[in-house]
């Protein structure tokens, strides 16, 4: 039996800490040898008891003296090939990859994709090698739910509650959001916004010029934003909590606040673009209308190029959309259930974990579980 050694964050808040958490408890609760190799800079989040005791367990498992294989879950500049089988799995959000992820995608075996819009870019971009699509997946929400978790503010807002969970960077459409609320509800309207995002106090000047600038012809609905660094059960009662999910991004690999959201019974409201889509649609969502616009230069990232496009969700639609959410909630609250049956069947770990052992046998031909 061949060793998965998984080179990625496993302990912090990002998107990639978080799936990597996911697919090595399913690997190793499918029997698979799997070890973690583990390094970041960021500050750990608090985690259940036993989800920290399996990976830290996997993260002092010593290589093995037989065959392994090598998963490295980061951007492309951090893969390495190795003389064993070597893959890269890592998410991408504009309509083509940097140059530089083409030829590191290229030196691997293959690289692992979790969505099919991801595979149509990474191919269409120039990657030759094989691409696998994995499904992304979550744990099952927390059973019971714990509300009294929900951070203390939650029980002073108005009754209707928009919930947004985001990095505060241009791709998440935070602007396109906050206009679109503002011009579209007072606080006679007896609804709120809530954006958890990772900041400091550049965060909150940054929200106040923004409203100033749009010269409102009234008292706008209020917008909090909660900075702190939240643990997993937090969170858990922060989405449910709230009474739909609303994300304006420009594009996403997977969108898994949107899944979480998702698996949660939340509604849900984005940008009909992205990687998010294999896991919506009309029946389950509601999408904000969007057209392809070229990818401005981003300060955190020099992948973004200006032969990229992304999507620029319409602020009017989406102003239109806020308003029948709140003045249809029993419509919204099915298309929840909808997706939560949907992301609860289709997007679980042990799915997940199956897709990759397959994919990794099929390519190796080697097996992975006794």
């Amino acid at each position: 039996m061949a060793q998965i050694v998984w080179h990625g964050n496993a302990f912090d808040s990002t998107g990639y800490a978080k799936a990597t958490r996911q697919y090595v408890m399913a690997l190793h609760a499918r029997g698979a040898d799997v070890k973690l190799v583990s390094h970041s800079a960021l500050p750990p989040i608090e985690l259940p008891r036993d989800q920290r005791d399996i990976l830290e367990h996997l993260q002092a498992k010593p290589p093995t003296a037989g065959p392994r294989i090598h998963i490295y879950h980061y951007i492309p500049e951090l893969w390495r090939r190795r003389i064993r089988p070597s893959f890269g799995f890592t998410y991408w959000e504009t309509s083509k990859i940097p140059d530089s992820w083409v030829r590191q995608a290229n030196q691997m075996n293959g690289v692992f994709l979790p969505s099919t819009h991801n595979i149509g870019v990474f191919r269409n971009s120039g990657v030759t090698v094989p691409l696998m699509y994995i499904r992304p997946c979550l744990l099952e929400p927390y059973r019971p739910p714990s509300p009294q978790a929900a951070p203390p503010y939650i029980h002073a807002l108005p009754p209707f509650r928009f919930l947004s969970v985001c990095s505060w960077i241009e791709r998440k459409g935070i602007d396109v959001l906050l206009k679109a609320f503002w011009n579209e509800f007072t606080a006679a309207d007896q609804v709120c916004l809530v954006i958890k995002t990772v900041g400091n106090a550049d965060v909150l000047h940054e929200v106040e010029r923004l409203k100033q600038e749009q010269r409102l012809p009234h008292v706008p609905a209020p917008v909090y934003i909660d900075l702190e660094l939240r643990s997993e059960l937090e969170m858990d009662a922060l989405y449910r909590s709230s009474h739909a999910f609303v994300l304006a991004s420009r594009g996403e690999g997977v969108g898994y606040p949107v899944l979480e959201a998702a698996m949660r019974g939340v509604p849900v409201i984005t940008t009909g673009w992205g990687g998010h889509m294999d896991f919506l649609n009309e029946y389950n969502s509601y999408a904000i209308p969007y057209h392809l616009a070229p990818v401005k230069p981003q300060h955190y990232y020099s992948g973004y190029q200006a032969d990229q496009l992304w999507a620029e969700p319409s602020g009017s639609e989406l102003q239109r959309i806020l308003r029948h959410v709140l003045s249809h909630d029993d419509e919204a609250a099915l298309k929840g259930q909808i997706a939560k049956q949907h992301t609860m069947a289709h997007f679980s770990p042990d799915n997940a974990a199956q897709e990759l052992l397959q994919a990794l046998s099929g390519l190796t031909r080697r097996s992975f579980t006794r």
